[in-house]
């Protein structure tokens, strides 16, 4: 049974009646508090509106704390009947899988069922936004744009699934909203209209949720469900076929020329794409001349945390932290930026699809060695011996396969610790994952840092 803790409204509190689109609202049921529902629950207590939150994980103690110091009624280890009793209105956080049966419950009883980003779009104020989403590069890309956009005299903000939810963007002085949309998001939300809309690739990743890869790729493309042909979308040529029924005019961002631009050919593969999309998707809100751009501003852009991110070098190894690779495209990519020998950390809770393309690309590619951990270790073993690679270890922990990788590199090779797996079998998050490596790497005696560290 769901462990449950139900309180009451402070004496004296009196429910608002808002009107939020068709309906008039006094209690919401919110569904996951994590980052995004406790967004949700503080824009629904600004509008004194009694929110009722549902989480079938385990709420922390600070976040209860929070519920109890706001007098916000809550359960915790699963969804009842509470949920959907006695509410007008029911928000869900990206989290949670529209296709739970107490949804279903929901919707036998009339209860309207909205995503964060579509309750966001009904308060947000009338500016153009920008819509980003794809497999990887979706949080570069939406800082660079971001960035670009300022550069470019715009009050431009970022936001979404990338720091600051949606919702808590209501109300901000902005003139361009950038947002990061997830795959989860856009499957629950039916209004969502960017200005611009960038898809910037489709591999395999999330088919837990999804189950196929036609229903993935159809959750990425409701990026573009409500765009007219005043809108734009930017997307690669790759994807061409896809996009053939949507009505904004398509721009191909793989095909914009950006090599005359002083650093371009010295970004890694995937980030020129990425700049190659934020530059089209920048350009649909403002003219400019993208060879005036000053790369070297741009720089903080591309240093997202634990993304290729340069920890320093142990014994003359270049170490790579790519804790944010959480797929395989994503750690092709990452081997894609490397011409000399690798030595490659895999492991976490794999996604169970798109590893068979993953060690075709290792054994086609200057792989020294690959060192697997964690739950996945069985699986992806089993995946590269199909491919003909056998891999120096397999480790239930983290530390033993850094240890293992470092035994096997030599100087002027590259350790590259891009899991290509989710981070959940042993720790909360890919941030904590890719601090625990940076530590270990870091207590490391021949550890050095580097210049640019």
């Amino acid at each position: 049974m769901p462990s449950s803790r139900i309180r009451s409204l402070r004496t004296g509190s009196k429910r608002r009646c808002v009107r939020i689109g068709e309906v008039e609202a006094s209690r919401v049921a919110v569904f996951g508090f994590g980052r995004t529902g406790r967004a949700v629950v503080e824009f629904l207590l600004r509008k004194g509106i009694e929110p009722f939150v549902t989480d079938a994980g385990s709420i922390s103690d600070e976040a209860k704390g929070f519920l109890s110091s706001h007098s916000v009624s809550y359960e915790d280890g699963g969804h009842t009947l509470r949920a959907v009793s006695g509410v007008d209105l029911i928000v869900l956080s990206p989290g949670v899988d529209p296709r739970a049966p107490i949804l279903g419950n929901a919707r036998s009883r009339g209860i309207p069922i909205l995503s964060e980003l579509d309750l966001a779009g009904m308060f947000l104020p009338r500016v153009p936004i920008i819509g980003v989403t794809g497999t990887n590069g979706k949080s570069t890309t939406v800082r660079l744009i971001e960035a670009i956009l300022r550069a470019q005299g715009r009050t431009a903000v970022s936001g979404g699934n990338i720091g600051i939810p949606a919702i808590s963007l209501v109300g901000g002085d902005y003139d361009v909203l950038v947002l990061e949309v997830s795959s989860f998001q856009l499957e629950q939300s039916s209004a969502f209209h960017p200005r611009v809309g960038v898809l910037l690739n489709i591999a395999p990743d999330h088919l837990d949720r999804h189950r196929t890869m036609a229903a993935y790729t159809a959750a990425k493309l409701r990026l573009f469900r409500n765009q007219t042909r005043d809108d734009l979308a930017v997307a690669p040529t790759e994807l061409a076929a896809a996009l053939r029924e949507i009505e904004p005019a398509v721009v191909f961002y793989d095909r914009l020329d950006l090599s005359p631009l002083p650093g371009f050919e010295r970004l890694l593969f995937h980030n020129r794409l990425n700049l190659k999309a934020a530059v089209a998707a920048a350009r649909g809100i403002v003219e400019f001349d993208p060879l005036d751009l000053d790369l070297e501003g741009l720089v903080p852009a591309f240093s997202l945390p634990y993304r290729m991110r340069v920890e320093g070098e142990v014994g003359g190894a270049l170490v790579i932290n790519d804790s944010k690779s959480t797929n395989a495209a994503a750690t092709i990519a990452a081997l894609r930026g490397f011409d000399r020998p690798v030595v490659l950390i895999l492991g976490g809770r794999h996604k169970g699809a798109g590893y068979e393309e993953l060690a075709r690309e290792i054994a086609g590619r200057r792989v020294k060695q690959v060192v697997l951990y964690g739950e996945a270790a069985l699986y992806l073993k089993e995946r590269l011996h199909a491919a003909g690679i056998v891999p120096a270890g397999e480790f239930p922990d983290l530390e033993g396969a850094v240890e293992c990788a470092l035994d096997h590199t030599s100087p002027g090779d590259v350790l590259l610790f891009s899991p290509a797996c989710s981070s959940y079998d042993l720790f909360r998050n890919y941030e904590e994952r890719g601090m625990a490596f940076s530590s270990m790497i870091r207590a490391h005696p021949f550890f050095r840092a580097r210049m640019t560290d």
